[in-house]
């Protein structure tokens, strides 16, 4: 039965998923101490949110991971800590490779070593490629990477397996579809099309709008407050994972040309696009079935995408800069 832990680690603690994480963590539960880990790779100092135990470092430094782990105690782990950006790893694609598939064994053998309870790792939905039915799950759709990136995350899935049958560590893989919100600057190449476009509206000094291919490909844009709940439910689940694979998003999808006739519509402004062609290794569609999750851990996606676009919109009014 699950009781409420006295530590967490959480990787990659300084990015835009894991900050809405924290902050929605330590509203549930205040009394556990939070322990982070980010090299500030993708993010910056300001990005670490308060009242957690802060190291700086790298998921690949096996010395900083054991002197956290030996230290702090974690009961779980959640894993957010990558080099998420598949231009990025089209570019430099064993330095990637080094950092999101050793970097994850390395949190998954300090996880067995130290009795951790369950890693909770972040996947992607780009291991899928170009699916063969839509909506896709788990079962029907055999893994076909695109890209470095996705390549790397799905070599990470089975070592999730291998970790639980050889070493008795629990994890569980969440690929995550599309993930949007506030807190995702859009000047990182790491955004979403929708905190991109906002930000050449709200911050034409940082950003112009690109649009890449002709706007018709779809997505499955997952607002972040589900991709959160999602894990605080993983670790709740009293049984266990296995090593099993979940997709997370929400069951509907959008096309970009949809996305931004809605971004004019609920800020009031148009959006001049300087269009390019399409990117090497990206998915022309993405939508979630979710009834795995569903099934297991009993994930919901509650908030649709045109309100989640609202409040990202609200978040951006409101940035000072």
């Amino acid at each position: 039965m699950f009781t409420t832990p006295k530590s967490v680690l959480v990787t990659g603690a300084a990015g835009f998923i894991a900050g809405n994480f924290i902050r929605k963590f330590q509203k549930e539960y205040p009394k556990t101490e939070i322990v982070g880990l980010d090299n500030f790779f993708n993010s910056t100092e300001e990005a670490v949110p308060a009242g957690i135990v802060f190291y700086e470092g790298s998921i690949r430094d096996e010395q900083s991971l054991e002197k956290i782990f030996s230290k702090h105690k974690p009961e779980y782990v959640f894993n957010f800590a990558a080099m998420s950006y598949v231009p990025l790893s089209v570019e430099k694609p064993v330095e990637t490779s080094d950092v999101n598939i050793t970097g994850t064994i390395l949190v998954f053998k300090k996880s067995s070593e130290h009795g951790v309870k369950r890693v909770i790792h972040s996947s992607t939905s780009a291991i899928v490629g170009t699916a063969k039915h839509y909506p896709t799950n788990e079962k029907d759709n055999p893994p076909d990477p695109l890209s470095p990136y996705a390549a790397q995350k799905l070599a990470c899935e089975p070592f999730a397996k291998i970790f639980g049958n050889l070493y008795g560590l629990d994890v569980a893989c969440l690929r995550y579809f599309n993930v949007f919100g506030p807190g995702q600057y859009g000047v990182s190449p790491y955004s979403t099309v929708i905190s991109a476009w906002l930000e050449a509206i709200y911050f034409p000094k940082n950003k112009k709008a690109v649009l890449f291919g002709d706007g018709e490909n779809r997505r499955d844009y997952c607002y972040v407050d589900d991709v959160v709940d999602a894990n605080i439910a993983c670790m709740r689940h009293d049984g266990k994972f296995g090593g099993e694979v979940f997709h997370i998003g929400t069951e509907t999808y959008f096309s970009v040309n949809q996305v931004k006739e809605l971004i004019e519509k609920f800020t009031g402004r148009s959006l001049e696009l300087d269009r390019q062609p399409s990117r090497a290794g990206d998915a022309r569609d993405t939508l979630a079935d979710t009834g795995k999750a569903r099934q297991f851990f009993g994930y919901t996606p509650k908030v649709s995408f045109e309100e989640g676009l609202k409040r990202t919109v609200a978040w951006f009014e409101q940035r000072k800069k």
